[in-house]
């Protein structure tokens, strides 16, 4: 039985091998693709707004945070239709090295600029080799299903999208499921702002 599983093991990085991303990108398509990606996948601070986050200007900031946390796009793969991709970086608020990831899909126009992204899954925090394991096995099957429907739930696998978060495509970012336990926050948001106003 343990045979078994090291061979399903083995089988599962050979056949992912060809996802790496840096393997199948030269370095300036490589450094493209990971500056059109970031805003999607890095979390803005709070100095700027949401229709902020593509502008030119707040590219230093992703770079800082790419260089800063170990980030890369670490997974990829290009079929007829779309582009999948898999983000990893360094999680700085954790007291221990821990990663976290994100995994999704993306089109794209003739200037190679995003037209589409959605993102299918956030990891929770993952040490070295668990991130190594997990983000092949949540790619694989993305690349195969174009969903991960048998991890949604599991939260050794999926962090969101859950029954408080899904990914809000209109507005490219994680957003509160229709009865999320943290509604709250917004309806309190939406308050203070309203106050500020008057």
């Amino acid at each position: 039985m343990k045979l078994l599983r090291i061979l399903i093991l083995c089988a599962v990085v050979t056949s992912c091998a060809n996802y790496s991303a840096k393997e199948q990108l030269d370095s300036s398509a490589y450094a493209r693709l990971l500056k059109h990606v970031a805003p999607y996948v890095i979390k803005k601070p709070d100095e700027f707004a949401y229709d902020e986050r593509f502008k030119a200007e707040n590219w230093p900031f992703y770079d800082h945070f790419i260089e800063l946390t170990q980030g890369e796009i670490s997974l990829y793969h290009r079929n007829d239709s779309a582009s999948f991709f898999f983000f990893e970086h360094k999680d700085l608020t954790s007291l221990y090295e821990h990663y976290r990831g994100l995994g999704g899909y993306f089109k794209s126009d003739a200037s190679g600029n995003i037209t589409f992204l959605n993102l299918l899954y956030h990891t929770p925090r993952l040490t070295r080799v668990e991130m190594d394991k997990r983000r092949l096995e949540l790619f694989s099957e993305m690349v195969r299903k174009g969903h991960i429907q048998r991890y949604l739930g599991n939260r050794k696998y999926v962090h969101t999208p859950n029954q408080d978060f899904y990914y809000n495509t209109k507005t490219n970012r994680w957003d509160y499921t229709k009865n999320s336990s943290w509604k709250f926050l917004e309806e309190a948001r939406e308050q203070a702002d309203s106050l500020v106003a008057n």
